[in-house]
């Protein structure tokens, strides 16, 4: 008999019942919550990145197996963590469809707006790994040009053809899939400090749906408050949740750090946490990832109109508008409750990944 694990879970990670059900004791708990004292008789955490795991978390506590359910790891000190032979994991690549449909919708609401045609556009995408890669693909599909930026994985002899940082300022769209590092070469803090977003034009668009401080949230700011300016979409905030209101309202749009949330990116990450957890005990299952996904949803798409259909299957604009309504809530706790609740669509669907929808009507997405 396979023995019972206690496991304290982010309760906002789908699929765990499904997954872990028959082995576990599974104790949820808001990631902002999660404490020591909760973890003292765990044998394992399954977290997202609002979860700061570190000696303090997990000092005293019988935690042998750390797995977050998101592509970042920055939010885990790992040297503390392999330095106390605590197994960890995390879930790269589990969103990268739902972020390059984020970026897609981004760019049809953009073009719609500037009366623009999407199919000619040129874009920029900063970062090649999981993310960068997949919205190369989309691009490909769709026949949108593309420049590749990423000086880390080109020095390591990544064969892709690649350009400089600064050639991506010359695109009509930038678009920014990084993680946050301090240290080497290549630096991604304040990669946009303020002498580089003053090299952006008034007609392109900067998009950030990677970490916040990627961008001088600061020196953004200021840049925005100038009459002329580029257009900025942000889906993260330095400081999150407790995020700059004047921000929020200077962008284009801005979303509360949910472009990876479908349905799809939140179970593929748990399924990921899951095998890495039964690699770390031993554990056999029998278990498929398929298993976990319901019916598609249906849409009708009745015309050939790229900018319509990359809409029709996720409006950002919603998720914009729904941060940026005024109530009595503090911004930090809407922040938190609408990314709790992102996969639900305000026009009462499930976000999903392009995967998961079954067209009708005379159109079809070829992605």
């Amino acid at each position: 008999m396979v023995k019972k694990y206690r496991i304290v879970v982010d309760q906002n990670m789908p699929g765990i019942d499904e997954l872990f059900g028959d082995f576990a004791e599974i104790v949820r708990s808001e990631g902002r919550s999660i404490n020591n004292q909760i973890l003292r008789d765990a044998d394992a955490l399954l977290c997202r990145s609002i979860t700061q795991v570190n000696r303090e978390l997990l000092k005293n506590t019988s935690v042998k197996f750390v797995g977050t359910a998101t592509i970042g790891t920055d939010h885990l000190d790992i040297d503390w963590l392999e330095s106390q032979q605590i197994n960890w994991a995390n879930a790269a690549g589990c969103n990268a469809a739902a972020v390059a449909q984020y970026v897609l919708s981004a760019m049809a609401f953009w073009s719609k707006l500037k009366d623009k045609n999407i199919k000619n556009l040129k874009v920029g995408i900063v970062g090649a790994g999981n993310v960068g890669t997949e919205l190369a693909r989309c691009f490909d599909l769709l026949d949108i040009q593309y420049l590749l930026c990423d000086p880390p994985l080109e020095s390591i002899g990544d064969n892709r053809p690649m350009v400089s940082f600064e050639t991506t300022f010359k695109c009509d769209v930038i678009t920014l899939h990084v993680p946050i590092t301090d240290q080497g070469p290549y630096p991604t803090r304040h990669l946009f400090d303020r002498a580089n977003l003053s090299q952006l034009k008034e007609n392109q668009l900067l998009i950030n749906a990677s970490r916040g401080a990627v961008i001088d949230n600061q020196s953004l700011a200021k840049y925005l408050s100038a009459d002329q300016h580029t257009d900025v979409i942000l889906d993260v905030f330095e400081g999150e949740p407790d995020v700059s209101i004047e921000l929020i309202n200077q962008c284009l749009l801005a979303t509360p750090h949910i472009a990876g949330h479908t349905l799809e990116g939140k179970l593929r990450g748990s399924w990921m946490i899951f095998q890495a957890f039964c690699d770390a005990f031993k554990i056999n299952t029998t278990r498929k990832q398929s298993d976990l996904y319901p019916q598609a949803n249906q849409v009708s798409l009745m015309n050939e109109d790229l900018t319509d259909s990359l809409l029709a299957l996720y409006d950002i604009q919603s998720d914009s508008q729904a941060l940026r309504t005024d109530n009595s809530d503090p911004v930090a706790i809407r922040f938190d409750h609408l990314r709790k609740n992102a996969t639900q669509l305000a026009n009462g669907t499930v976000r999903r990944d392009y995967s998961g929808w079954q067209y009708s009507g005379d159109y079809r997405l070829p992605l």
